[in-house]
């Protein structure tokens, strides 16, 4: 036998050797049960690596339920069957076993507490087996990719990301929905010791950013003086504005998501734990009152639009609910669900205006007015084309009404627009030959108010000398800007 053929006869048999190795270690590793505790730190172990077709056992050593289940909190998706989830709350003495055929890295969460977080990964049981590790058509893969940005190069760089991809147009995720989970992921950040600047970018898309925020703080920490302090801190590096959703932000953190059994299917007994904290906090100040209840309300008027823990909203009269609210409750009630209208009209923004038919107080109608618009323009967003847009409010409205409607549209360029670009839509809107002259004075009107109450002076300035018409430059250096929308009080 030669040499050469003498090397390849070892080097067979090698690998004959390693793959009997590698498929005995594979066979006692495949279809091994793993189990994962609660405990008062959180998930343990809290990363594991299995084998598909490997079953995980959940269970607890708190006194307490619990409710493990896939991430993102609250819809549970990422996982491709969506049914790594128990549906229910477990008690402190239950044990919740699943088998994970999926390959992929999963994580996880207690949806009692989405604080509490873990991770799974499952290897494929066949070398051949395509190893997913995100779920792309849910949003997954982006979704991971800024949480691993915001732990591993701070919140800058996720906002960089952000922009970028919104830029090419190919982001997954709803802009205040991102905005949303990048405050999550910084509260992760400083609940490990670590601090970050309040940056203009917390400011994009709504300010998902505080709302992710204070929710993740104040379920696991319950600290009105320390959230309180952190919108003092928000005032103070972005103004009003900052302070304003931060006070929102309170109200959402303060209301049980999901709700305690006891009160599933009641409205009124989901709001009053956060109702009480608002009043408490701001009962001698409508305005800061009328923020912390927006909180309060997204969150069950969120259950009823999913018909979740025995909520509903009914498609021929959503807003039955807020009529049966104290008046100064109303305000937040009303503009909470009427960005619902949206998913019940599935996106039709023409059949919007039907839903005011019975409506006579000029508060609530013009609250709806402009709320819808911004709202409803967000599935239009990356398109240019808004003459639908501009004929519904003609066709369906007079004199103020009318204005607050486009206006309201203005207002929804600059929440879900691409971030330090949202007037760009604005521009684009004005210049519509659907617009007489006197339309398109009041359309720039809008829009410079908008963008005096979102960008730096030195911005404004920039943009009206360089990309506005000399018609209307001088309007837009003006400071002297107003909203046609008068933000009214509900006594």
């Amino acid at each position: 036998m030669g040499k050469k053929t003498l090397r390849i006869l070892i080097i067979v048999i090698f690998l004959i050797v390693l793959s009997g190795i590698y498929y005995t270690l594979f066979e006692t590793q495949k279809n091994k049960n793993h189990i994962i505790e609660l405990r008062e730190t959180g998930f343990y172990p809290k990363t594991i690596t299995i084998i598909q077709d490997d079953a995980v056992l959940f269970r607890t050593k708190l006194n307490e339920t619990f409710w493990p289940a896939s991430d993102p909190h609250p819809i549970h998706n990422y996982y491709p069957e969506e049914n790594f989830d128990p549906q229910r709350a477990l008690g402190p003495d239950e044990e919740w076993q699943f088998t994970f055929t999926q390959a992929g890295t999963w994580r996880y969460h207690d949806h009692l507490n989405p604080s509490l977080r873990g991770e799974i990964t499952v290897l494929p049981n066949k070398s051949y087996t395509a190893y997913l590790p995100c779920k792309k058509e849910t949003g997954q893969c982006f979704d991971e990719l800024i949480r691993k940005t915001v732990s591993e190069k701070g919140i800058a760089a996720a906002y960089a990301l952000f922009t970028e991809t919104y830029a090419k147009g190919e982001l997954p995720r709803a802009c205040h929905w991102t905005a949303h989970q990048i405050g999550e992921e910084a509260y992760e950040l400083f609940k490990g010791g670590e601090t970050f600047p309040i940056t203009g970018e917390t400011s994009y898309c709504g300010y998902g950013f505080f709302h992710g925020f204070l929710e993740s703080l104040l379920r696991e920490n319950p600290d009105v003086k320390f959230a309180l302090s952190f919108c003092d801190e928000a005032e103070r590096q972005l103004g009003i504005l900052g302070l304003q959703n931060c006070y929102h932000g309170i109200g959402h953190g303060f209301t049980e998501d999901p709700p305690d059994p006891s009160v599933w299917g009641n409205f009124e007994g989901m709001v009053a734990p956060g109702i009480e904290i608002c009043e408490y906090l701001f009962k001698n100040s409508f305005t800061n009152l009328n923020l912390c209840l927006t909180g309060v309300f997204t969150v069950p008027v969120g259950f009823a639009e999913k018909k979740e823990y025995g909520l509903s909203l009914s498609p021929s009269d959503p807003f039955a609910i807020c009529r049966e609210q104290p008046y100064k409750y109303q305000k937040a009630c009303y503009g909470e669900i009427t960005p619902k209208l949206d998913s019940i009209l599935e996106g039709d923004f023409s059949q919007f205006p039907k839903h005011l038919a019975g409506i006579t107080d000029e508060k609530i109608r013009n609250l709806i007015i402009w709320v819808a618009p911004s709202v409803m323009v967000a599935r239009e967003i990356l398109k240019d084309d808004y003459g639908g847009f501009i004929e519904v409010c003609r066709n369906n409205f007079v004199g103020i009404e009318r204005e607050i409607c486009w206006g309201g549209i203005i207002l929804g360029f600059f929440t879900h627009g691409e971030p330090e670009k949202q007037y760009k839509k604005g521009i684009s809107f004005c210049k519509s030959q659907l617009f007489n002259a006197s339309e398109k004075k009041f359309c720039y009107k809008q829009l410079f108010h908008r963008m005096h109450a979102e960008y730096t002076e030195d911005k404004i300035k920039n943009i009206c000398t360089n990309e506005v018409s000399e018609t209307y430059r001088s309007s837009c250096l003006s400071k002297n800007q107003q909203s046609i929308y008068k933000d009214p009080v509900f006594e």
